[in-house]
């Protein structure tokens, strides 16, 4: 574009100063009303639309009737006919900034807006309007200005199948919208976006970050401390899977780091899922560092600023905790009145964590009824905290009229009250100190006489129980020993890892990295015709090369897990399983079933096909079961460069067919089959 307006916006570009250029110019900066009039139309078509709202909108109470039916004309039409996306997004910054002249262009905004984004997802425009077409429609029903349900109705019915340039950066709208609209349909976009296996990566990931957003909120809206403690780890699976699969995806392991120290405040029996609170504390302030590192030198849109305000709330609540756990341990106080001026920050920061936007907990609901029971213990273990409460609320005016600290006495007194808390939170023998499985069996109340046991016998007990809590016997060999336990801190996340799914399942986990790894070693040779699809596959009767069955892999894993697990409890071929027929099956007791799905590939490996091609037969095996199942696929692609490592062929991933089922997970092997000896392997040429 060329003309005088153009000229007077450089020469005022050229002279203003940055409170101008934050403000932007006026109908004169662009030299005049009538000016701006003989060019409207040419200015509205190209790149300088944002620069004409803004000066119509600053001067909107200078301009005649006629003047504003003029300009208006002209500003529809640049916003119907775009000259780019990113001037579509610039002109809706500038709609949102100024609401006189958004009431000015009335509804129609809203239409173009809507029909753009409706064009874009039907690939009858382009692709690249369809992100801000639906961010400026989600803004302007933020802010009341229109009525959200065009909104949801385009959103909800996205399917996967549009242009995927017309998807970038959807699911964060989509989790916005949801965030003000709950509205299921959203969650089930968000769902069939993140389960598309032709969809790129990233796309995949910012859905699967809604969605665990989407279950953190589940989890603060639940009504009592089992569904919130259940929700929560359901959230914690979906963020650590992410942070664990996707690099630099600080934000999932921000939330993630958050939950795992919120757990580690809970009391729980399972050591390896609460760990650390203080270690979770230092890596989310770690993270959070390396976050705001990362988005510094980024435009940050200030209509999302209260995502970021909802980060600072997780990781003020995390702070406090650590301190309120440090105030805790304490049998007294020092300072009575700092203390528990510390543990009554935790009420208030478990409230700032939203349930919805704009809203916030109330006493008594979301994380509070979670944390409230670990405060209430300590002051029933230690009466010289409880004392502490009862002098501040009888004698300091800070506390007296404190309703946070007069709840938490009146809920300590309910349960000193009730007969199955007598006896109990008493500390155990010092002898125990040095034992902690033994002390943790036998509970923080026994009173057990410790000083005349024997120490051989605590010491054996000491490491038998820690092999339990383990979940499995080591095996010596220091890579099958660190992918199990690897696997294992994955598996520990899942809400359903409990006994005795959790015990059975490691137990088969175990047996099978064990068969894994040793494959990998093996010669054809090693039991015979068991293990010769191991080796070069035998030509076929007219001479051509031939291919090892499926059958061959999934025979030898069935003999050596019959060899192992408890005799009957190994199957093969079992029918009538999810409308199918199972390769192999391990049923440690009825009603507790765990399928190993067994495959042959021809075509090369990757993480990436292997999933897109098996994982949803093999985590439909787990419909009426355990959410745990295995996937063995025998790799018979071409080996003669040799082939990548125990540890990159053995990885674990979830899938989750819906929002509301808990995640499935599957540990997958890929093992190299019809492999030639390591004397005929040849270094592959580089591709260049």
């Amino acid at each position: 574009m060329s003309g005088d307006v153009e000229q007077f916006l450089q020469q005022w570009a050229a002279q203003a100063d940055d409170e101008d250029l934050e403000r932007g110019p006026t109908l004169a900066d662009l030299g005049g009303l009538q000016t701006v009039l003989r060019e409207a139309d040419e200015v509205a078509a190209g790149p300088q639309l944002p620069y004409l709202l803004t000066a119509f909108a600053r001067s909107l109470a200078e301009v005649p009737e006629d003047g504003r039916r003029r300009l208006t004309d002209a500003t529809l039409q640049g916003l119907r006919s775009p000259h780019a996306a990113w001037t579509l997004a610039e002109a809706v910054d500038v709609l949102c900034t100024w609401p006189s002249l958004l009431d000015l262009l009335g509804r129609q905004t809203t239409r173009v807006l809507a029909d753009h984004a409706e064009d874009a997802l039907a690939s009858t425009a382009a692709a690249a309007l369809a992100q801000p077409a639906l961010a400026g429609l989600l803004r302007l029903c933020l802010a009341g200005a229109a009525n959200p349900h065009r909104l949801l109705t385009l959103l909800t019915e996205i399917t996967g199948q549009e242009d995927a340039e017309a998807l970038d950066r959807l699911p964060i709208l989509i989790g916005i919208a949801h965030d003000h609209f709950p509205d299921a349909g959203l969650v089930s976009v968000l769902s069939t976006l993140h389960n598309h296996p032709d969809l790129p990566t990233a796309l995949r990931a910012d859905a699967g970050y809604e969605l665990a957003v989407v279950e953190l909120r589940h989890a603060l809206d639940a009504p009592n401390h089992a569904d919130i403690e259940t929700r929560l780890r359901q959230a914690l699976l979906r963020f650590s899977e992410l942070d664990r699969t996707q690099e630099a995806r600080l934000d999932a392991r921000a939330y993630a780091t958050a939950l795992e120290a919120v757990l580690a405040f809970t009391p729980a029996p399972d050591a390896h899922l609460h760990g650390s609170l203080a270690a979770a504390a230092d890596r989310l302030e770690q993270t959070v560092q390396h976050l705001s590192a990362w988005r510094s030198g980024m435009h940050q849109l200030e209509w999302l600023s209260a995502r970021g305000l909802t980060q600072s709330a997780w990781a003020r609540l995390v702070e406090d905790l650590r301190t309120a756990q440090r105030q805790l341990a304490q049998p007294s106080w020092y300072s009575p009145a700092a203390a528990l001026n510390d543990l009554l920050e935790v009420y208030l920061a478990s409230r700032a964590v939203h349930t919805r936007m704009g809203t916030s907990a109330e006493p008594g609901h979301g994380l509070e009824v979670l944390l409230s029971p670990t405060v209430e213990a300590s002051f029933l273990r230690h009466d010289g905290l409880l004392h502490h409460l009862e002098q501040a609320l009888t004698q300091d005016p800070a506390f007296t009229g404190h309703p946070d600290a007069q709840a938490l006495f009146e809920a300590v007194q309910q349960r000193r009250s009730q007969p199955d808390t007598a006896g109990q939170d008493v500390m155990p023998g010092k002898a125990l100190a040095s034992h902690p499985a033994v002390s943790a069996l036998f509970g923080s109340g026994a009173a057990l006489p410790s000083e005349q046991w024997d120490p051989a016998l605590l010491d054996r007990l000491e490491n038998l129980l820690q092999q339990t809590q383990r979940g499995y016997t080591p095996t010596g060999n220091a890579q099958v020993d660190a992918k199990v336990e690897e696997l294992l801190q994955v598996l520990r996340r899942s809400p359903a890892w409990t006994a005795p799914d959790s015990t059975s399942f490691t137990l088969l986990l175990e047996y099978f990295l064990r068969f894994v790894h040793d494959r990998f070693d093996a010669q054809a040779d090693l039991y015979g015709e068991r293990t010769a699809y191991l080796g070069p596959a035998r030509p076929k009767g007219d001479g051509s090369p031939g291919v090892w069955p499926e059958k061959a892999v999934q025979d030898d894993l069935h003999q050596h897990l019959s060899g192992l697990l408890t005799p009957g409890s190994v199957q093969r071929e079992l029918i009538d399983v999810a409308s199918g027929r199972t390769d192999v099956t391990y049923t440690p007791q009825p009603g507790h079933r765990f399928v190993l799905e067994v495959k042959r590939r021809t075509k090369a490996y990757s993480h990436e096909g292997v999933e897109r091609d098996y994982l949803a037969q093999a985590a439909n095996y787990t419909a009426t079961g355990p959410p745990f199942g295995m996937l063995l696929v025998g790799d018979h692609s071409n080996h003669q460069g040799g082939y990548s490592d125990f540890d990159d062929r053995i990885w674990i991933t979830s899938y989750a067919r819906s929002t509301t089922e808990v995640p499935r997970l599957v540990v997958v092997a890929v093992l190299p089959i019809g492999r030639p000896t390591p004397s005929a392997l040849r270094k592959q040429a580089t591709p260049r």
